[in-house]
């Protein structure tokens, strides 16, 4: 069995061994030193007022989580269940709004956060034995030793949900109880971890360096290697693997648009549609997936804009570099977001949850409608690549 703390080691390993920042490669313009000013000021927006705020607020939803999940533990009432399922909710939304970033410490080369918080579809049966044994697994031990696919989000919304409501608290056993208490914890340490690495140990609240420190093998981790030390710093000044290429950290905003669209269309609606598979689709427990989908589409816009909820691109966002130099391809851009935002939250139409849509086989209009204008958004943002950021 592959265990995620060797997977999490090696891969760091390897980042920190490898120097230099291989896949896109571009040549400075003649005007060095107005170029690079203007990608600093881009990526200083971009990092300052979307990422960080973003894993900020997903660590903060994570231990409102675990407080709630306590309660729940201690004095389970039906109150104390549904509150813990509104928190799950509070953390899941952060979490969809930080898929148009999911590289650096969360990637698959460095600690692979979003594989180990996110994997689907579960393996019900390794946790239905675990619980039957007891559900006596500490918080350390499934953080480090369990696969990815019997803990994170997932694991914990089958705990909490059963079609699309929060589950009556007399349906959930005292192993499963426990079993909850355990997963949540490993989700709490890595939705810290991402924050800590992104912003910097020094940059954080004590409470969140107290939460990051209390198990040794997440400080482990972040210590193994110190290219994913305040990764902010790092895609902001263009050092360490980047190696100085300024447009080879800007790239970064569009290519990580580019694939969470891509993923949206193509893995989370497509797949399980064509296949009939309703264990394919995401958040499937809560019925949230519709709201996953045009939450990643929301995270997109806010890297796009340089904020959060804004309804205009911040000054310093690429849209408005992207706007000097193309402005057709910005208002295409602008566009096919809020298009594809419509078409997902179609895809509900006669108020089917996607499950119910892949299960029943319906509105496949709207489902085949949304996979376009995804795909069709994530060969915009791979255009910025291709033709504006040189």
């Amino acid at each position: 069995m592959k265990k995620y703390i060797k997977t999490l080691f090696l891969g760091a390993t390897a980042v920190a061994l490898s120097g230099t920042f291989a896949s896109c490669e571009k040549d400075k313009t003649s005007d060095d030193t107005s170029t690079d000013a203007r990608y600093k000021a881009i990526l200083a927006q971009y990092v300052d007022a979307t990422v960080v705020p973003t894993y900020k607020a997903l660590a903060e939803a994570a231990l409102e989580m675990r407080a709630a999940n306590d309660t729940l533990k201690n004095n389970p009432t039906d109150a104390a269940m549904q509150a813990a399922s509104a928190a799950w909710m509070k953390a899941r939304i952060e979490w969809e709004l930080s898929e148009a970033f999911l590289f650096g410490p969360v990637g698959e080369d460095a600690f692979d956060i979003d594989g180990h918080i996110d994997s689907w579809p579960l393996e019900l049966n390794a946790i239905t034995e675990s619980v039957g044994a007891g559900g006596d697994i500490s918080g350390s031990s499934a953080w480090s030793e369990l696969d990815a696919e019997v803990i994170g989000f997932h694991t914990t919304e089958y705990l909490l949900y059963r079609n699309g409501q929060s589950r009556p608290v007399a349906d959930l056993t005292p192993a499963e109880l426990k079993y909850l208490t355990a997963a949540t914890d490993a989700l709490v340490w890595d939705c810290v971890l991402a924050y800590v690495a992104w912003a910097g140990e020094e940059n954080v609240s004590a409470e969140i360096r107290a939460v990051f420190n209390e198990n040794s093998e997440v400080v482990a981790a972040l210590n193994a290697t110190s290219a994913f030390k305040n990764f902010a710093a790092t895609l902001k000044n263009a050092t360490g693997k980047y190696d100085g290429n300024l447009a080879a950290a800007l790239s970064e905003i569009s290519t990580g648009a580019a694939d969470i669209a891509d993923e949206v269309g193509a893995t989370k609606i497509e797949s399980p549609f064509t296949t009939g598979k309703t264990e394919e689709v995401e958040s499937w427990y809560s019925w949230h997936s519709l709201d996953d989908y045009q939450n990643n589409i929301k995270s997109i816009k806010n890297a796009y804009y340089g904020g959060r909820n804004l309804n205009a691109p911040n000054p310093n966002s690429l849209s408005i570099f992207v706007a000097e130099k193309n402005a057709a391809l910005d208002a295409s851009i602008k566009a096919k977001i809020d298009d594809c935002i419509a078409k997902i939250a179609a895809i509900g139409t006669g108020e089917k949850s996607f499950y119910e849509v892949v299960r029943d086989k319906a509105n496949a209009a709207q489902v085949d409608a949304a996979v376009d204008a995804c795909a069709e958004l994530g060969g915009l943002f791979e255009q910025i690549n291709n033709d504006v950021i040189k």
